[in-house]
């Protein structure tokens, strides 16, 4: 402290003292360091006053103080000298973090005195300063104390939004009638999978009936499980088949099987990943507040802001792709670091989360059809009953492009089998893939594949090869096949031409092979319609016999009017066939698809399986209401057979308080009571989808595992006026079978025209009207314009005698704003109704 700053002190100190005669005790001015702390301070810091603590890099030459705030500090005074009793970390503060080091030194902070100084050091990379005269606190740290904020790959679920029990059923409904050489059969079935839920535990049940109708009625069912998925871990127990009990590798060696058994393990559903970042992180280091400017091949991708520290750059808003990006960290202005960095985001990977481990135990009874497939037999044992134990493993690796590894050991009967497979992403054009299985009775099966994408747009390949040996037990098939396949886009070398693509598949063991070429190209395009060509040929062999050679060639017409037409001509193995589709759809409406198909044989061939050259026909309605979606088709062959069949889909939530039915078949959902009187619409907006809400309640189906953010809101295409007052937004986390509940208060408003009149034909000119959402004024003329909640349409006129007449108005079926016109009454009446004019929307 210079000479007159100490002077300062003194006197302000004696001052002080001379004043402390008028002082309370306790309440006496402290000296601390030659500096005098007044008396409302020095009560504060002798308890222990909370002050923030701001973090600046060591190497920042600035003037200015830091205002990045870093953590809070209890700052009190003992022995004349200043100590931190505690700090306290903020939670990663504009993600800016600390190395572990330095958060164990300040955790450690107690009651740490800065002496005749104003400075604690902190090791060798940091240390914290005072300044006196403004209980300024500051965290110097240099970039060693830093460690790189990185975005986190994966989000854990939280607790269910349902505290009560809740009920999800599911149904899919299917009929057909068949006409057929003159017999006629009809027959009917229904798929049922209801969930039930408490919190984050439910109950799923699922089966069906098939043969309604008929005298040959049968059901099955094919899940009765309990499943607990929480915090990243899952169980399960219960009869299910192999996909239910797996998930992380499968388990091909057993064919239709049903497990009674239980499993346990961390791959869970409730650990969300995200799958728009880079496999390895890109971080930068800013020696204090500014931007980073990421550049490929000299264009601007992305520009992000930080403040000091260590940060990962957020791949996330970055194309997808492997490609090399110059990355450029500027502060005030000033390019102050400058490196190259690659980004790596495969379209294919699932996830950017790398280096986790998932593993999985299972075990119970297993019930299977013990099979022989050897030599093209398909001998039948019948059903066995033995046991299944087992473990499987997963990792996710972040070399080359992405690697994943995942494995399964199990066994059953008299059988030991291991199924591992990995997944290779060497760039962002080379990936492949291997499947192994090795089994105890000397059974093995490899399955290879190879994609390739040419770059420059030209094109794609691929390749798989699949073979294996079937042992003395196991309940598999025989395999010996290769497929190869090409895709090139012929507009990189014209653009007067489409895109090619050539497959083979070859079966060995079978003795097929199928053999096709295809290719498509836009003719033209403009405002009224979109015309483009599409022909191929096929040619098939069946059990090394002669072939069938297929060829066809078609033009597309779609028209901006959601109308697509196509119409052509093809080859099947000598016959050909004229044909004709028309598909249309429409927005906002029951029906939300058409399409109907026409052909006829135009030449034939004498061996021809083809037994009449009449037309053949079929026709399809899709449609899609509020509690229901499905398909009804009809189908007319052209020697004169026929078959009409229905599906429909739906689903049926309760709670303790609700019922609802929708028309999706998620295991999750959400009701909302708008409680609208008669007519009305509006939309709930939920993770930015828009949902239609109408009449009194809406069942809206959703996927488990999910956090929702919900907002109702006005539909802008209709003409409803809706005021939220309460409920407009809300947050859910829903689990298979839980049903959450969203009751607003919601006023339904009609703006109403109007005049005012009594009984004798004298207007109400500049008399008050009310409602119990707001006030008006007629005007001079009677004329008079509200909202209205249509729950309670009553408005009260007031006039300038005090009296009080009320009428009460038919907005049954008005929406939007409405010309009620006359409205006559007497103040002596207690209730006046219109008599006159007509109900007419306003536009």
């Amino acid at each position: 402290m210079d000479k007159l700053e100490y002077v300062k002190g003194t006197i302000l100190f004696g001052l002080l003292l001379g004043a402390g005669d008028v002082l309370p005790a306790g309440n006496m001015p402290v000296q601390v360091n030659n500096y005098v702390i007044p008396a409302v301070f020095a009560n504060a810091l002798q308890q222990g006053m909370n002050v923030p603590v701001f973090i600046r890099y060591d190497g920042d030459q600035a003037l200015n103080r830091s205002q990045q705030k870093i953590a809070d500090a209890v700052l009190a005074i003992k022995d004349g000298a200043f100590q931190i009793n505690q700090i306290t970390l903020d939670e990663l503060p504009d993600r800016t973090e600390l190395s572990a080091q330095l958060k164990t030194l300040l955790a450690g902070l107690k009651e740490k005195s800065f002496g005749t100084g104003t400075q604690i050091r902190l090791g060798n990379n940091a240390s914290i300063s005072l300044d006196t005269r403004s209980f300024y606190l500051e965290l110097t740290v240099s970039r060693e104390a830093m460690a790189a904020a990185i975005i986190p790959r994966t989000n854990m679920l939280g607790n269910s939004s349902a505290e009560n029990v809740s009920n999800v059923l599911n149904y899919t409904v299917g009929s057909y009638y068949n006409k057929f050489s003159g017999a006629n059969n009809a027959s009917s079935y229904i798929t049922l999978d209801n969930t039930t839920a408490w919190k984050e535990h439910h109950l799923n049940l699922n089966g069906s009936v098939y043969g309604i109708g008929t005298s040959d009625r049968n059901g099955e069912l094919y899940r009765a499980m309990y499943e607990r998925d929480f915090q990243g871990y899952r169980a399960a127990a219960g009869m299910v088949d192999t996909w239910n009990l797996q998930s992380i590798a499968s388990m091909s060696a057993l064919n239709s099987s049903r497990i009674y058994g239980m499993t346990y393990g961390n791959k869970s559903s409730t650990q969300i990943e995200d799958t728009r970042l880079s496999l390895v992180p890109i971080t930068v280091f800013l020696p204090a507040a500014g931007e980073v400017y990421v550049y490929r091949d000299g264009k601007l991708l992305s520009i992000q802001n930080f403040s000091m520290g260590s940060y990962e750059i957020d791949t996330s808003r970055l194309p997808f792709g492997v490609y090399a990006v110059d990355v450029q960290v500027v502060v005030n202005g000033k390019v102050v670091s400058s490196r190259t960095a690659q980004v790596n985001k495969t379209f294919a990977r699932k996830s950017s989360v790398t280096g986790d481990f998932s593993w999985q135990m299972f075990g119970g009874m297993l019930e299977y059809n013990k099979m022989d497939y050897r030599d093209h037999n398909n001998i039948n044992h019948g059903k066995k009953e033995t046991w299944i134990s087992g473990v499987a493993m997963s990792t996710r690796q972040p070399w080359l492009s992405g690697v994943s590894l995942k494995s399964t050991l199990y066994g059953f009967d008299k059988n030991g089998v291991n199924e591992t497979e990995v997944n290779v992403a060497f760039n962002d054009l080379v990936t492949a893939n291997q499947q192994m299985l090795l089994a105890t009775d000397q059974s093995w099966q490899s399955i290879s594949t190879l994609n390739v994408t040419v770059p420059g747009g030209y094109g794609s390949f691929w390749g798989s090869r699949e073979y294996s040996h079937i042992g003395n037990n196991l309940p598999m098939r025989k395999g010996d096949y290769f497929s190869i396949g090409a895709t090139t886009n012929l507009k990189t070398f014209t653009p007067y031409l489409g895109s090619l693509s050539v497959s083979r598949t070859e079966n060995k063991y079978f003795g097929n092979k199928y053999t096709t070429v295809d290719y498509s190209q836009s003719l033209f395009s403009n405002r009224y319609a979109t015309v483009s060509l599409r022909t191929g040929v096929q040619r098939y062999y069946y059990d090394d016999r002669s072939g069938v050679n297929d060829k066809y060639v078609n033009i597309d017409v779609s028209l901006p009017l959601a109308t697509w037409f196509s119409a052509g001509v093809s080859n099947e193995n000598g016959n050909m066939l004229a044909n004709a589709t028309l598909r249309k759809s429409f927005d906002d409406s029951v029906i939300t698809q058409v399409g109907a198909a026409i052909s006829k044989r135009i030449k034939s061939k004498n061996d021809s399986s083809y037994r009449a050259d009449n037309y053949a026909a079929n026709g399809y309605v899709s449609y899609d209401t509020k509690y229901n979606a499905g398909t009804v088709s009809v189908t007319q062959t052209s020697d004169h057979n026929s078959n009409v069949s229905f599906s429909s889909q739906g689903s049926v939530a309760w709670t303790k308080d609700s019922f609802a039915a929708g028309k999706g078949n998620q295991s999750a959902g959400l009701v909302v009571h708008t409680n609208f009187s008669e007519q009305g619409r509006m939309v709930a907006q939920i993770n930015g989808r828009n949902y239609p809400l109408t009449g009194k309640r809406n069942y809206i189906s959703l996927p488990p595992y999910a956090e929702y953010k919900v907002e109702l809101m006005n539909d802008k295409n209709a003409e409803d006026s809706v005021d939220i007052v309460s409920g407009r937004r809300s947050q859910v986390v829903l689990y298979p079978g839980n049903v959450g509940v969203i009751t607003p208060e919601i006023k339904q408003l009609v703006t109403v025209f109007g005049r005012a009149k009594r009984t004798n034909g004298s207007i109400y000119a500049n008399t008050d009207i009310h409602n119990h959402i707001g006030k008006a004024r007629t005007d001079e003329y009677g004329e008079f314009a509200m909202d209205v909640d249509k729950r309670y349409p009553v408005i009260t006129l007031v006039d300038t005698n005090g009296g009080v007449c009320e009428a009460d108005l038919d907005l049954r079926n008005a929406r939007g704003a409405v010309w009620i016109g006359d409205i006559q009454c007497d103040v002596q009446k207690q209730i006046a109704s219109r008599t006159g004019g007509r109900n007419k929307d306003v536009y």
